[in-house]
């Protein structure tokens, strides 16, 4: 199969910041991975999108994540009867699927997968999600697997999947981490290891999340057979995050099937005075598939 350099820029948990327009780098893709905003409002919604306009790309591809809760049908607002919030629901998803999103040229990705392609030929598959564990909207409980179907689950987690991750797929776009990977808080691993067994199944050209501030940075995971991970080499370790090459291209040769570069792109660290922007985008180069 011949593939195709494409530039892609990452982001994930903006929570309503702007990004620096100086030097902002033109790309193929946009991915942005959840928490655009705060708490979903209508109005931050339609701000998200004065954000990517800025950002020159031919295909935007965008996530919710836990702390947009008003794209959630299923959250339960305590101010709003269920009509109330049901008809709240759906003038979210107009505005990200509306004209605003189609002159920022945002396609909004609700859980599943979706093929695209691009001028310079690439043709190529994504898996998204916004689905965690924790609180606010989104949610599936601890000992559920919504990555794996039924013959795939580990031993003692239940699969409510209605969208696993499909074999083939070159992106998966997720807001949370997987486990073990750029997922740590205070020492502690938040990410799910469902995730983590799905992504080792399909191996990916490239998985890309936020929604742990504190794991932002880049590693290239090597796959073991069974599809554990051996020995992650990191690419850009938290503590070093200025080796992230932004406004620049970061170019990780990434071996198609037995590896896999994950990116935890959340620009916002968690401070004691609140949320501050502290970690850049990344770019990146992805030899994805040509049709040629």
């Amino acid at each position: 199969m011949s593939r195709i350099p494409t530039r892609a820029m990452i982001i994930s948990d903006a929570h309503e910041h702007s990004l620096n327009r100086a030097n902002m780098p033109e790309v193929d893709v946009l991915l942005h991975t959840g928490d655009s905003t705060n708490f979903g409002e209508l109005e931050a919604l339609k701000d998200s999108f004065k954000m990517m306009s800025t950002i020159e790309a031919e295909l935007k591809l965008v996530i919710a994540g836990n702390h947009d809760i008003t794209l959630d049908k299923q959250n339960r607002a305590e101010n709003m009867s269920d009509d109330e919030y049901s008809e709240y629901h759906q003038s979210a998803l107009d505005i990200m699927t509306g004209q605003s999103a189609k002159d920022a040229r945002v396609t909004y990705l609700t859980e599943g997968t979706r093929t695209f392609s691009l001028k310079n030929s690439a043709k190529f598959t994504v898996y998204a999600s916004p689905y965690t564990c924790g609180s606010m909207g989104f949610q599936y409980k601890i000992n559920e697997d919504r990555f794996n179907n039924a013959t795939q689950v580990a031993p003692g987690q239940i699969s409510i999947a209605t969208n696993p991750i499909p074999e083939g797929v070159d992106i998966v776009m997720t807001h949370g981490p997987p486990h073990t990977i750029l997922d740590q808080v205070d020492g502690s691993h938040k990410g799910r290891r469902n995730l983590l067994r799905a992504v080792g199944r399909v191996r990916p050209l490239m998985h890309c999340f936020g929604h742990i501030h504190e794991g932002s940075g880049a590693n290239l995971v090597t796959w073991k057979p069974d599809g554990s991970v051996k020995d992650p080499s990191s690419a850009t370790p938290m503590e070093t995050e200025q080796i992230n090459e932004y406004p620049y291209t970061n170019v990780w040769p990434i071996q198609s099937g037995k590896q896999t570069l994950m990116v935890n792109t959340a620009i916002m660290m968690n401070t004691a005075k609140g949320m501050r922007p502290n970690y850049k985008p990344f770019v990146v180069s992805l030899d994805l598939p040509c049709h040629h």
